[in-house]
């Protein structure tokens, strides 16, 4: 259980980093936005590792 909430903390890492640096809290739609962060964060790191294959 410890590895599974270790990997929760390193995928949510992006939107909680943001969402405290705006000083917003999750309770109060922050869940909504860190969501969105972290799909554009996620999308952009997945996206860079698939081009290379998709080019050649």
């Amino acid at each position: 259980m410890a590895v599974l909430r270790q990997l929760a903390v390193i995928f949510l890492f992006p939107g909680t980093t943001v969402l405290s640096s705006l000083n917003i809290a999750v309770d109060s739609d922050g869940g909504i936005f860190r969501s969105m962060i972290n799909m554009i964060f996620w999308g952009i790191i997945a996206m860079f590792c698939t081009l290379p294959f998709v080019i050649r």
